[in-house]
């Protein structure tokens, strides 16, 4: 989930149906976004993250008292839904009957064990998003949103530029390793920023991952903007629109990258990941889809009221479970999501690692290793302003990535 805080509240406002006048008439907009939520929470009456959003929506309305009440109607559910600053809460933030509320809601999860850290890089000014793993090179690569770069680290810690200047690369987001062609391929997107009011630029470039050269451009011509990227075993790209709510896709042996699925149908479309037989996964603002790899339909998956899977950034797969990183209904956790044995439904949910961890500071997206998550704990995309500046950039500090085990 990339550059500002502003931007991931005016993504959700996207997500849960705001009129694209938001920025005209805000409260217009606030009323409009509860109406969508009321009317989910109406198919969904148990379902807590809509609560959630409920109360953040009352909140920015300035009505305290019904937000309070759904705040504490959330306690002792134990679904890891946590207020974080600058996410829709901020009418409230100075109050002490919220703050009250909110710590509540924090005790209600139980901390688990502190992952240790896997990585480290020096520069607290990269600002990273995505993170991939060569498993051959047995080395990482980090894509920066503030220096328009792709950083690699090798096994021994040491960091270097991967891409060059000539590839005239915007923040760079999504990554993903295809092992098999020897290819990384990373979304480069200006959508969230300024510059897109000019001319608005969304790709997908090609490297060679044994080279380092750049192969190719896909790009997304009438995009939004481009978030994450994953790869099916057939060879098939798939790219995230998640100002849209759309995918893209590229086929082995077509030219370039085109809408998969009906445009707008993913709201708050994120990471992606491939399962079994090619099954595609997404990420949305209240959960997670699946969308049918031959036809492009998507279905939100059903899930007890028990967990919690919206806000998830990074999405990964492997025996029959979904793996997750949330940051934006929480201050960051890491979740493992138990899927029935077609793939189609969610069954259950395991906290790999709570939000109590000192390091986590917007954590976004991962890359599995062996039996770890390598989760980008402290990412500071929020302190990306849409001009490119940084707010209070002498505060940063170097990026951390933790190695979470993938059971508890």
């Amino acid at each position: 989930m990339p550059a500002s805080r502003l931007w991931i509240c005016s993504l959700l406002c996207l997500a849960l149906g705001a009129p694209a006048q938001a920025e005209d008439d805000p409260q217009a907009a606030l009323k409009a976004r509860l109406a969508r939520v009321q009317a989910l929470r109406a198919e969904r009456p148990g379902d807590g993250l809509l609560a959630y959003y409920q109360a953040m929506t009352l909140a920015s309305l300035g009505d305290k008292a019904a937000a309070l009440a759904e705040l504490r109607a959330l306690k002792g559910r134990k679904l890891g839904l946590v207020p974080s600053p600058g996410l829709g809460f901020d009418a409230l933030w100075a109050d002490a009957d919220f703050q009250a509320v909110r710590q509540e809601l924090a005790a209600d999860e139980p901390r688990t064990p502190d992952a240790p850290v896997g990585l480290s890089l020096p520069d607290p000014k990269l600002i990273p998003e995505g993170i991939a793993y060569d498993a051959r090179g047995k080395r990482f690569f980090l894509g920066s949103v503030a220096q328009h770069k792709i950083v690699v680290v090798d096994a021994k810690g040491r960091t270097k530029d991967f891409s060059r200047k000539t590839d005239k690369l915007d923040a760079v987001l999504g990554l993903a390793v295809d092992a098999a062609r020897g290819v990384l391929y990373a979304v480069s997107t200006n959508g969230f920023e300024d510059s897109s009011k000019l001319a608005r630029r969304n790709a997908v470039l090609r490297y060679d991952l044994r080279t380092g050269k750049l192969q190719g451009r896909l790009e997304g011509a009438d995009a939004l903007q481009f978030n994450d990227v994953a790869v099916a075993d057939d060879g098939s790209v798939y790219v995230s629109d998640s100002a849209e709510g759309s995918l893209w896709r590229l086929k082995p042996g077509e030219a370039g990258l085109a809408r998969f699925g009906e445009k707008g149908s993913l709201r708050g479309a994120n990471g992606l990941a491939v399962g079994q037989g090619n099954a595609l996964y997404v990420t949305l603002s209240t959960g997670i889809a699946r969308v049918d790899a031959t036809t492009g339909e998507a279905m939100r998956m059903p899930q007890p009221d028990t967990v919690m899977t919206g806000g998830i950034d990074g999405l990964y797969w492997r025996d029959q479970a979904l793996f997750g990183v949330q940051n934006s209904t929480n201050p960051g956790r890491v979740i493992r999501v138990a899927l029935a044995a077609d793939g189609r439904s969610i069954t259950d949910m395991t906290v790999l690692q709570s939000h109590h961890h000192p390091a986590l500071d917007e954590p976004t997206t991962g890359t599995l290793v062996g039996d770890k998550l390598y989760v980008i704990a402290n990412s500071f995309v929020g302190r990306y302003q849409t001009d490119g500046s940084l707010k209070d950039a002498a505060s940063l500090k170097p990026t951390q990535v933790l190695a979470v085990p993938l059971q508890r």
